[in-house]
């Protein structure tokens, strides 16, 4: 008879086997679950080849990735689990107020604005269209199941989109670059212009090779009859994990009378002063307000308002239009909090702000009639449940 001290050695033994087996089993599990899910177009291409020498040229990449100029601080977990457990109020109570744009059949010859929400914004800037980080999808990752979903819907469908020249890519994160949305303005016409290494994912997409240009930061394009520049951003990217091998950015595009500035996803740092340095006179900044946390390092790559405030100061444009907020829950904080603290922040600076509807046109250089239509919106009434009566 084996000893009761043995018996038990052999259970524990048995059980140790069987536990470390159906770990084995959930982790190969998972991983090939994974492997499957890489493997939807969503997710984009990698760079190979040419694209990678290119890469590789750039002195933003070192040691196979891209590189911040200023490096960002460490999170915090446990400041991001308290705030993650609060209590804040981060879905609005009813439904933004939408505008459905009209286009001419001529593209204006001035400045116009359409704030499609989120970081996307269509511009008419001397007689061209540029859209920025088009995103016109339901949610903004492959599984649905666990996307992060529109909280509100665009103002106009794809196929009602006008002719565009061209679609400008700050980094390619799901919020900001979006496979349907870049396939539908593929279709009419548009010429892509992206970050070093952005382009394996269009590629991925069928996009043609003579259909998208890579820019480093400091890099230019002439289009049409207008100047491209590729400027830089506090970020990180990556689309199936935070490798950072491709380019996140901010943009200024000049024209003939006008120019516009584009945040890109960013955190504060000196990078602003240059770009207005460079660049004086800019008549319009889309900047990033929203989608930021307590956290010092999340604040890092993702500045908070008064930061964007002072962010738009250092460009020194004429006005200011808030993007990156109420349109998907990426964050913590309340889902009005970010266009509050951005319009105090500008009243206390004396900067001039513009906060569109979605979908609604801005002309620059006309009179705009700011409101703060946020602040109105209220809870969609319920319609009467069926009383169930019997006949």
């Amino acid at each position: 008879m084996l000893s009761k001290k043995i018996k038990g050695n052999i259970k524990m033994k048995k059980f140790l086997i069987g536990s470390f087996s159906v770990l084995i089993f959930i982790m190969t599990s998972l991983f090939f679950t994974v492997m499957i899910i890489f493997k939807d177009p969503e997710f984009g291409g990698n760079p190979k080849k040419e694209r990678q020498l290119l890469l590789n040229s750039s002195k933003n990449f070192k040691e196979d990735s891209f590189q911040n100029t200023v490096k960002k601080r460490n999170y915090d977990f446990w400041v991001n689990i308290r705030e993650m457990m609060g209590d804040q109020i981060r879905k609005p109570p009813g439904p933004f107020p939408l505008i459905k744009p009209k286009f001419d059949k001529t593209v204006s010859k001035g400045l116009r604005a359409i704030w499609f929400g989120h970081a996307s914004v269509l511009v008419e800037i001397d007689g061209y269209g540029v859209f920025f980080d088009p995103m016109l999808s339901e949610a903004a990752f492959p599984v649905k199941t666990i996307a992060p979903k529109r909280m509100n819907p665009p103002p106009m469908k794809l196929k009602e989109l006008p002719k565009i020249d061209a679609v400008i890519i700050s980094h390619d994160h799901f919020d900001h670059l979006d496979m349907k949305s870049v396939k539908h303005l593929d279709k009419l016409g548009a010429h892509f212009f992206v970050g070093l290494g952005v382009g394996a994912h269009l590629e991925k997409w069928k996009i043609k090779l003579n259909k998208i240009t890579e820019l480093d930061w400091g890099g230019k394009a002439k289009f049409k009859g207008l100047k491209i520049h590729c400027t830089e951003a506090r970020h990180y990217s990556g689309r199936k994990s935070m490798s950072n091998d491709s380019l996140w950015t901010s943009w200024v595009v000049k024209g003939p009378e006008h120019s516009v500035f584009h945040s890109g996803d960013t955190g504060f740092s000196p990078h602003f002063k240059k770009i207005g340095e460079r660049f004086p006179g800019i008549d319009l900044s889309l900047i990033k307000v929203g989608d930021y946390g307590m956290d010092l390092g999340w604040q890092d790559i993702h500045m908070i308002p008064e930061n964007s405030i002072r962010s738009h100061k250092h460009i020194g444009a004429k006005i200011m239009l808030p993007i990156h907020w109420g349109v998907f829950q990426l964050s913590y904080h309340p889902w009005n909090e970010p266009i509050e603290r951005t319009v105090a922040s500008a009243k206390k600076n004396n900067i001039k702000l513009i906060t569109p509807k979605i979908g609604e046109t801005i002309q620059i250089g006309k009179p705009i009639k700011n409101e703060f239509w946020w602040r109105s919106l209220k809870k969609p009434k319920m319609l009467p449940k069926d009383s169930g009566t019997k006949e």
